[in-house]
Order: structure tokens, then sequence, then C-alpha cells
């Protein structure tokens, strides 16, 4: 797959922001998968990250120069090019059905975004998110990847940001937020503890990188299938590091303000708060958490949409009636169970059960690849 044509850097810089944007859905805005995956494991947080910005590259890449050589009919082709017939089926559904549980876990985000800093009812703010995510589902997706190219960048400028200014702040609180997550003394835990995604930051390293590959691997193939080679692989790394830039800094933040409580809600601290990046702003500047609970739910929409969308695709044809009233429907269902169950638990069980799946997946693909290159050598 040559292409020696320059690189297109708007196309780029759209492309690293609609990858930005998929990456960061309620869990990542809203500071609740930085605190399960990486601040919960102290300093080794950094190593999983660079575990996770490895293991994302590779499948990113793989996934965007397979969508571009074999011109799949659908985006989850990929998985029956890289795990045979049988096991990329499975994988096929498997990954329509975690789109839309992870739906849910974009509806638990928005509602608990709009309560913690505006103390508006739950159902709202779930109500809201469905909606909206009902409405541009049935309207179709033409234009969604320049939307969330636009809305991902911001976010990530956001997180950046305040992770920045908190670390300037209380850098020096640094090593007594490490002790107080390595000895277990959280404010007012009693017998409660910190979430994490796994037993160690190896095995959560391997669960993120797992779960949001779920998401990308269709997206990743259709984009590749659709733009130059070299905007897409300079759209990968640059969002890669830019997301990993953002995962550091606002992670050290949080191990700096580990027991800092939150300004509205009694007995809510950065460890166990639904929404701890809402703390980190209001500490910085009250009206900058209202701000940015406003971005946060922009960012979690954008995710929210192409999530209930793959599942209506897969079994209905856009545009058709059958689709609109599948839309309406799984929007429905999905709102109701991501009310009914709390935001913290949908993290920690949807994205950790599938992130594993995910990592098998990677398994696959480094099988196909090795294979590859010794057939390669034969010839």
């Amino acid at each position: 797959m040559k292409d020696k044509s320059k690189a297109n850097w708007g196309r780029v810089v759209i492309l690293a922001g609609a990858i930005i944007a998929f990456t960061i859905g309620s869990g990542f805005a809203t500071g609740q998968e930085i605190i399960q995956y990486f601040t919960a494991y102290g300093l080794k947080g950094i190593l999983t990250v660079l575990l996770f910005a490895v293991c994302f590259i590779y499948y990113n890449y793989n996934f965007a120069k397979a969508g571009a050589e074999e011109h799949f009919e659908r985006g989850n082709d990929v998985y029956k090019f890289y795990c045979g017939k049988y096991v990329g089926s499975f994988m096929d559904y498997y990954s329509t059905l975690f789109c839309y549980m992870s739906f849910f876990v974009m509806v638990g985000g928005a509602a608990s975004t709009l309560r913690q800093q505006y103390g508006l009812p739950n159902w709202l703010g779930g109500v809201i998110l469905a909606g909206l995510s009902i409405l541009t589902v049935v309207g179709g997706l033409n234009s969604l990847v320049d939307k969330i190219g636009i809305v991902g960048p911001a976010i990530v400028i956001l997180c950046i940001s305040i992770g920045l200014i908190t670390l300037f702040r209380d850098s020096g609180n640094v090593s007594a937020g490490l002790e107080v997550i390595r000895t277990g003394a959280f404010a007012q835990a009693g017998e409660e503890t910190i979430k994490n995604a796994g037993a160690n930051w190896v095995i959560s390293g391997l669960s993120y990188a797992g779960f949001v590959l779920l998401w990308f691997a269709s997206f990743t193939a259709a984009l590749g299938a659709r733009n130059k080679k070299k905007d897409i692989e300079y759209g990968i790394y640059g969002g890669t590091i830019a997301v990993c830039v953002a995962i550091v800094l606002v992670m050290l933040a949080q191990i700096a303000n580990i027991n800092t409580a939150g300004l509205a809600s009694e007995g809510t601290f950065v460890w166990n708060a639904d929404i701890p990046n809402l703390i980190l702003a209001g500490r910085i500047w009250k009206p900058l958490a209202s701000v940015f609970a406003v971005v946060v739910f922009a960012g979690i929409y954008t995710s929210a949409v192409p999530l209930l969308y793959n599942p209506c695709a897969r079994f209905a044809k856009e545009g058709t009636s059958k689709f609109k009233i599948l839309t309406v429907i799984l929007g429905v269902v999905g709102l109701l169970v991501g009310l009914y169950l709390p935001f913290r638990v949908l993290v920690n069980v949807i994205y950790v059960l599938n992130g594993y799946v995910g990592a098998v997946l990677i398994l696959f693909m480094l099988w196909k690849n090795i294979k590859d290159v010794f057939l390669k050598k034969k010839r």
C-alpha cells in the first residue's frame, strides 16, 4: 500500500480529532475511566498508558491498512479478515452488542454529569442524551466524523488544561496522594475502596486497549478505505499522543487531589465521585465546572451517536422505516438501562468485561501478522 502523495494536514487534524472524540466518551471525559484504569495504580498508571498507546497504534494501523487494501463491504467484515469465518462472525455480533451496551454507559454519564454539576434530576440528562442521539441516528450520519472531529480536540484541550493548572498548583500533593492509594486511606471510605479495572496495571492496560478496540474496528477500517494512507496514519499518531498526554496529566491531577471533596455532594471525593473531573474543574474556578460539564455532555453525545447507530445499521438499512423504528426502540431501552444502573458500576462492569474480549482480538491480529510475514519470506 504505497502512497507517495503528501499528507493533507487539514484532513489529518480532522481524522485525529475524530479518533480522539471516539476514544473520549463519558468514561474518559468525566474522569471515571482514568480513575479506574490509571489513577488506581498510582505511578504504575503511566506504564498502563504506554501499554495502551502501543496497542492502540498497532491495531488502528492494522484496521486502517486492512480497510484500504480489502475494501470491505461493511466495516465489521474486518473481524472475519483477522479471525476467520466462525470466530470473526462471533466477534462481529459481539462487537455490535458491546457498542449497544456502551450506549448504556453514555446515558449514565450524561445523567450523572447534569446531576452532579447542576443538581438536575437523574433522569433528565439521560432523556436529553437519548433524545438527541435518536434524532441524529434517524437523520443519518453523513457529517458525523466532521462534527466529532471538532468536539474531540476541545475536550482534550480542556482536560490537558485542567490537568496542567491543577498540577501547577497541587504538584506538592502528588506524593501524599500516592501514599493514600498505596495504603488505601481514602477519605470516609468505610469498607469501600477505589474501583480499579484489573488486578494489576498490565491487565488494566490490555483491558483498556481491548474495549476501545471493539469501538474502533469497523470505524477505523472504514476510515482507511476512504482516506489517504498518510492522512489516516498521521491522524492515528496525533490522536494517540493527544489522548495519552491528557490521560497522564489528569491522572496526576487526580492523584494530587485523591481525597479532595466535591463542592456540592456530601461524602463525594475525587476517588469515589461519578464525575471526578468536575471536582478538579470546580477547584480551579467554579464557573469553569459549569462550562466543562457542557463540553463533557457534548463529548458523551458524539460517542453515543455512533454507538447507537452501529447496532441499528447492523440489522436494518439506514433510512428505512425499520431502521427508524429500531433506533427508537433501542434508544429507549438503552435509556432505561442506563438510568437504572449506577454510572460507576456501568463503567466497571461493561468496559472491563469487554476489554478482555478485545484483548483476544489483538492476539488474533498478532497471529495473522506473524503468518503473513512468514508467507512473504517463503515467496
